[in-house]
């Protein structure tokens, strides 16, 4: 607070008891502020709050009938440049303000500029804004630190200044504190400066909404950093933290980063059970299930039929995103690992990547059958058996040995596995595998059907009882922070 003697007079000459130069009471009482009041209080309160003292190239001040906020906002945040909106009927104030900031060691003319608006509307404060930043860009090539004052003004021109703050990201202050009846502000020495570097800093909706775009987008890893920033600003942080942490598990899931997988499942089941008041049953149900799914990725090796699953949820969402080459990758391995792990669980100790093919019978018998399911299903006349199980070897082997898996996947024709060569060829093409096109839409989705239909299939003879379209269904991203 100020000094009691010098409120006490301020008192007298507010109450016509004192006189203090020319004018009516209140403007005498202004001019005593000023004159033997302000520094006192601009020092205690610079004093109090550190943030006051980082540089500001503008401060745009709503001035009313008193000068007095304009001018302690100056003070305090003592900018490069000031620009005061004022309403037509407050004339008065500017030549106040004006007489106070230019000076020596204070602003130039040229620093100084005033624009009058009409309070009732509320485009008027955002015009003069957003062209003063203009102004200010044109002269100096950069984008100023701004900060709007929404202390002084009419309710309305307030309002207007701070959706004006909002809709171009500058920092906000307004000066707080005890009103005082008989000054008509707040009491002197009382003032209280609150500094927010964006009014949507507090909820964060606009930047939620923002991130939520990338994290839909599959840009996970940005996602990431966006909720980080969010954590720290916004009051109430329970969906940015949950949002950061799913984004950090997608992020893992999605480059098959399988040693990150734990720490990001604790991270997310933590965020959850935080944030389970904001978020939807059907959001939270989804991610638990993903959870769970995702921790038979983690054991050493992984579960290899969920890694199938994996891969074909992994597939649809790169093809939802546009990411055909992407997905079609995984749509191979998906397809791949169906046919491969079919012969490696009808014929125990069999490896792809190691073949013995003496576990498939004799080998020389398994040598020409498997020849004669080349030449009938249009392949090249290659006499050996390959040293690596491919995605056609298993399917060449499997139809020479009439598996039931072929026969329930209608893979048991010449012609099917002459389609299942022109399909595995768009991968082969692709500019992310050993040629140089680009997978189109509709030949990612050639690949999605047959990849979900084999899954099906095989999760049929050696899966459990779920639906493995709607085990998929369900393992599918959110798309929603709630």
């Amino acid at each position: 607070m100020v000094a009691v003697d010098a409120d006490t007079t301020l008192r007298q000459i507010l109450r016509g008891n004192e006189q203090w130069g020319d004018g009516t009471p209140l403007e005498q009482a202004t001019s005593y502020f000023l004159a033997n009041m302000l520094d006192d209080v601009v020092a205690r309160v610079r004093e109090q709050n550190p943030a006051l003292h980082r540089p500001v190239d503008l401060l745009i001040s709503m001035s009313g009938f008193s000068p007095l906020t304009t001018i302690l906002a100056y003070e305090l945040i003592r900018p490069a440049r000031l620009l005061v909106i004022y309403s037509a009927q407050a004339n008065a104030s500017v030549d106040v303000i004006a007489t106070h900031v230019i000076g020596p060691n204070r602003l130039r003319f040229q620093d100084f500029s005033h624009r009058s608006v009409e309070p009732t509307d509320p485009q008027g404060v955002y015009r003069e804004v957003k062209a003063e930043l203009a102004r200010w860009a044109a002269s100096d090539g950069r984008r100023p630190s701004a900060i709007i004052d929404i202390t002084g003004g009419k309710k309305v021109m307030s309002a207007a200044a701070a959706l004006a703050a909002w809709q171009l990201n500058l920092g906000l202050c307004y000066l707080d504190g005890e009103y005082d009846q008989e000054f008509r502000r707040v009491v002197p020495g009382d003032e209280r400066p609150l500094l927010l570097d964006n009014p949507t800093a507090l909820f964060g909706e606009q930047e939620m909404a923002a991130a939520l775009e990338t994290f839909r987008g599959g840009g996970f890893s940005s996602a990431y950093a966006q909720y980080q920033e969010l954590c720290e600003q916004i009051a109430e942080p329970g969906r940015a933290r949950f949002m950061r942490a799913l984004s950090g598990l997608y992020r893992a899931w999605c480059d098959l980063d399988l040693a990150s997988l734990p720490e990001c499942v604790k991270a997310v089941e933590a965020a959850r059970k935080a944030a389970h008041r904001e978020l939807t049953q059907q959001t939270s149900r989804r991610v638990a299930e993903q959870v769970t799914f995702l921790r038979s990725l983690t054991t050493d090796p992984p579960d290899p039929a969920a890694l199938l699953v994996c891969f074909h949820v992994l597939g649809k969402h790169y093809a939802d995103i546009g990411r055909h080459d992407f997905a079609a990758l995984l749509f191979y391995r998906t397809i791949e690992g169906c046919l491969s792990r079919r012969l490696e669980l009808s014929f125990r100790d069999f490896s792809c990547k190691n073949p013995d093919y003496g576990f498939l019978g004799d080998p020389d018998e398994v040598a020409a059958a498997y020849q004669r399911a080349v030449v009938e299903t249009g392949g090249q006349d290659n006499r050996a058996l390959p040293s690596r199980v491919s995605l056609i070897h298993a399917a060449v082997l499997l139809y020479s040995l009439d598996d039931e898996y072929m026969l329930k996947a209608k893979l048991n024709s010449p012609g099917a596995i002459a389609n299942l060569r022109d399909l595995a060829e768009i991968r082969n093409n692709s500019v992310l595998a050993h040629g140089y096109r680009t997978v189109t839409p509709d030949q990612s989705e050639r690949l999605r059907a047959r990849a979900e239909h084999l899954l099906s299939v095989f999760w049929q003879l050696h899966g459990t009882r779920t639906n493995v379209r709607a085990l998929c269904e369900r393992l599918k991203f959110v798309d929603t922070d709630r």
